[in-house]
């Protein structure tokens, strides 16, 4: 896709006004009236009439259950809609029609922010410096600045961030625009590390491009979004539509592949109905400062007596208080140039949701909180009903199971067994066909849009297979989800709290066994037993149960095949899940990856380095400045750490005891000074390894 080349308007967008209620009225009428119809055909399907509580509750429940399909149906249709008419006219893209080029003034001010923890060094170094070319490549860099803002907790990492910094700095000539900081107390995670930035740095700057530490963004496309956001001065977010990439393990290939498939239907779909109210998601994004520093600051929720609670997703709240301050949040869906890397297992996955789903959960303080906007509580109540809808699909299926074994029938969504040529016969197979065309429709209409650009997704045939085999693995995986999703819901609804932890990127190697087999072993066990008593004790309700016990049964192999890169790069040299990314690669995405042994023995180098080496020691104290400096007391504490650091090396003390004494400049100054003064005879062999010749 290119960029057009019309000049940058002096004054922001004006849509037109019947625009938005018409598609709202169009979107959420057919959406109406698919839950409408679904109802009635689950009144019928139930038979009796409706006036015992099993009948009220499964209504109920079905009624909230379907609404979250009908709406995933109606954003996969109005996003193929807008795909056969070549494009949204009233896309972000279109309407702001930033001109690129190198003939256009300086850019304003803008910081691209990576906030990271204990990541990949060579990864997180590199995405930086192919973004940092990448825009030097257009002619418009001049008014960006990069900051690493780092809340890494190991001091080996820590040390190989300042080490790859300076490395950076000095091959790209970077000093004074590639910056790093790392901070002393890593409060409140990601966002807190966000608002120190703002605090400290944000009055210089017009605008602030948030990354992940997997974040990748083109030249291009970041010269695009500060322009567009000159172009819109009532814009306050411009959210860009990252592409799962460089996948590798079967589980990432496969979800890489269904983003790039129906991703962008879903994500026409969303624009579609919410225009200028879209949403957040905390990465790849640009944010105008002033606003976001003046309005979107976030405040603690109340917790068990006196305690308060911190927001874990915060991007949506943000978004939200965005938008009540009057700021236009844009959802930039058809631009290429965005990249982020997923979980490689479903054990990392589920990690991440667990996180998500006590964040979500929050959402419900801010649903009905006074001012907000119409779009900014539907993207607050999806956030809710993501997690929520499982433990009421459990219910629901509890629910239609004891129905069928007291009348010999499927009530829900299933084959009906009973009496044929009846009404609730009708009605249930209806709605059974209702549903399925909801829930495939997105697939369908995602193949259909592939097949019009197959070469990048390895030709027809190729792309078909691959997306039969997508739609087996997540008709396998959506009832496992359904149950660690309800444990997580029951967890966080418990006070159980969930720290920010840095998530393993690593895909050489599949999880160990043992640990699949703790996690979804005992699940595995459920749905043999399951199978078992349904085929002894329920024959006629077997079937409409096999596929969700089937899947609970397939959950441990499951989870141990596609963990690992082994079945991936099968997979890839076969041409299965391929996508425009891998047959076409973007230069931005190149050389970013050490192996892991590597990583590990880089940073035990800059550990080491850190003290003995003179320009290492010097930048090290140079980065603490001097808030590290202690009093004599304190002073004198660490000196036991100082005399355990030299006799048993790094590893006789904890990493929060290490930390500490880096963190301290007069213990580094004097670790450095006693390395080289004290006799080499008798050192520990890691110092000693200060004076080895790197070839012995």
């Amino acid at each position: 896709m290119t960029l057009p080349s019309a000049d940058l308007p002096p004054q922001a967008v004006l849509l037109p006004r019947d625009v938005l209620p018409l598609r709202r009225s169009l979107f959420f009428g057919l959406f109406l009236l698919l839950v409408g119809v679904g109802s009635r055909l689950m009144v019928e399907a139930l038979g009796a009439p409706l006036f015992g509580v099993r009948h009220l509750l499964l209504l109920g429940i079905f009624v909230f259950l379907f609404s979250q399909i009908a709406f995933g149906g109606c954003l996969a249709l109005f996003g193929f809609f807008e795909w056969t008419r070549g494009g949204d006219p009233y896309e972000v893209f279109r309407l702001f029609k930033a001109k690129v080029d190198g003939g256009q003034p300086a850019l304003p001010p803008t910081a691209i922010v990576m906030p990271i923890c204990d990541e990949p060094v060579a990864r997180v170094f590199g995405a930086v410096r192919n973004m940092w070319r990448s825009l030097a490549a257009t002619g418009r860099s001049a008014g960006f600045d990069f900051f690493v803002l780092s809340d890494s907790r190991s001091p080996a990492v820590w040390a190989a961030e300042e080490a790859a910094w300076f490395g950076l700095c000095k091959e790209e000539n970077a000093f004074g625009r590639i910056f790093y900081r790392k901070r002393r107390l890593s409060t409140h995670g990601k966002s807190g590390n966000i608002a120190d930035f703002c605090r400290r740095w944000g009055s210089r700057y017009r605008y602030m491009v948030v990354l992940d530490a997997d974040s990748v963004l083109s030249g291009k496309l970041l010269v695009w979004m500060v322009a567009a956001m000159e172009a819109n001065p009532k814009a306050g977010i411009i959210q860009t539509m990252p592409r799962l990439v460089r996948g590798r393990t079967l589980f990432r290939r496969i979800q890489q592949f269904s983003a790039a498939l129906s991703g962008p239907l879903f994500a026409a779909g969303s624009h579609y109905w919410h225009f200028a109210g879209g949403p957040y998601w905390g990465h790849n994004a640009i944010l105008r400062l002033a606003p976001f520093i003046a309005s979107c600051a976030l405040p603690d929720l109340p917790g068990p007596g006196r305690l308060r609670l911190h927001i874990m997703s915060h991007d949506t709240v943000e978004a939200a208080l965005m938008r009540k301050a009057g700021y236009q949040c844009w959802l930039a869906y058809a631009q290429e140039g965005s990249y982020e890397e997923g979980p490689p297992n479903l054990t990392e996955s589920l990690g991440r949701d667990r996180r998500w789903c006590q964040g979500n959960l929050q959402h419900f303080w801010f649903l009905f909180a006074p001012g907000l906007r119409f779009s900014s509580r539907i993207h607050l109540y999806a956030g809710l009903l993501t997690y929520l809808s499982s433990p009421l699909w459990l219910l629901f299926l509890g629910l239609t199971t004891w129905e069928a074994y007291d009348v010999e029938r499927f009530a829900a969504l299933g084959a009906l067994v009973r009496r044929a040529g009846g009404l609730a016969d009708r009605a249930a197979a209806e709605l059974l066909g209702l549903t399925l065309i909801l829930l495939f429709l997105p697939k369908l209409f995602g193949l259909v849009c592939g097949l019009f650009r197959r070469r990048s997704f390895g030709g027809a045939l190729r792309l078909t297979a691959s997306a039969l085999l997508e739609l087996c693995f997540s008709a396998l995986l959506a009832p496992v989800l359904m149950l660690f999703y309800t444990r997580f819901a029951l967890l966080a609804s418990l006070g159980r709290q969930i720290p920010w932890r840095t998530q393993r990127r690593g895909e050489a190697e599949a999880p160990p066994f043992r640990s699949v087999l703790r996690d979804y072993g005992p699940i595995s066990l459920a749905g043999g037993l399951g199978l078992a008593l349904a085929g002894w004790g329920m024959p006629f309700f077997f079937w409409p149960l096999f596929p969700i016990l089937f899947a609970w049964l397939s959950a441990l192999p499951l989870a141990w095949l596609t963990g690992g890169a082994r079945l991936g790069d099968r997979a890839r040299r076969a041409g299965l899940f391929l996508t425009p990314e891998e047959t076409d690669p973007p230069p931005e995405l190149a050389g970013l990856d050490l192996p892991e042994d590597e990583e590990r023995k880089r940073s035990a180098q800059a550990l080491l380095a850190l003290i003995a080496d003179p320009i290492a020691n010097a930048l090290h104290l140079a980065l603490l400045g001097r808030r590290g400096k202690r009093s004599g007391h304190a002073r004198a504490a660490l000196r036991p750490l100082e005399a355990r650091l030299w006799e048993g090396g790094p590893d006789a003390l904890s990493p929060r005891e290490l930390m500490t004494l880096l963190s301290d400049p007069a213990s580094v100054g004097a670790l450095h000074l006693q390395l080289w003064t004290r006799p080499r005879s008798g050192l520990h062999p890691f110092w000693a390894s200060a004076f080895t010749p790197p070839n012995e």
